[in-house]
């Protein structure tokens, strides 16, 4: 399983930079940006997450009636993060994902709310806390570094808006399935507030 998983990362990513190369003449630096969100699992086991946005697409319209800019973007996000379940486990979690965003601006004054879906796949490492024992040949050895791999597939919904020429604020939920190395399917509920700046 873990060869699969990593030619489809590669395609990925390969995917995206080729698209990216092909688009970038069309998108302005502007729209690069890194995040930093409140990430937690279940909304209780607190973390934190970093992203950053790579720009492959963009598409602007204007809405005369209502003088109002629609814009849409499609962002590669690569996006690391870390959360801690209490006398359990830390948790870290690699997780590339395709973004789109919807975005309605203000032509007078360039202000703007947004809404924004994506889609992730990526890698967990679960990491034990305490000590951990196993029985072999009827003694106790002890497990070092105990903990397990897992693959993970999901999406998100956000939501956010201008706060600054370079910040934007973010709210948004994820949802993703574990694939543990015991072939267990887990379903995983994130809340995440954040900002995100311009680069």
């Amino acid at each position: 399983m873990g060869g699969v998983f990593m030619r489809i990362l590669i395609c990925l990513i390969f995917v995206s930079q080729s698209n990216f190369l092909l688009a970038q003449d069309t998108i302005s630096h502007s729209d690069k940006n890194i995040g930093i969100n409140y990430f937690g699992e279940l909304g209780l086991r607190p973390g934190i997450e970093i992203d950053c946005g790579f720009p492959l697409w963009n598409r602007e319209s204007m809405k005369e009636k209502k003088k109002r800019k629609v814009q849409q973007y499609l962002h590669f996000r690569p996006s690391i993060a870390y959360y801690f379940y209490a006398r359990n486990s830390n948790n870290f979690l690699l997780a590339p994902k395709l973004n789109y965003q919807l975005r309605f601006a203000k032509a007078s004054n360039g202000r703007y709310f947004f809404i924004e879906s994506s889609v992730k796949i990526g890698y967990l490492r679960k990491s034990l806390i305490g000590e951990k024992y196993r029985l072999t040949d009827g003694n106790f050895e002890e497990v070092k570094r105990a903990g397990t791999n897992s693959i993970v597939l999901g999406s998100g919904f956000d939501f956010g808006g201008y706060v600054s020429k370079s910040i934007d604020w973010l709210i948004g939920f994820d949802y993703f399935i574990e694939s543990t190395q015991d072939r267990l399917i887990l379903h995983r509920f994130v809340a995440k507030l954040g900002v995100r700046k311009k680069l």
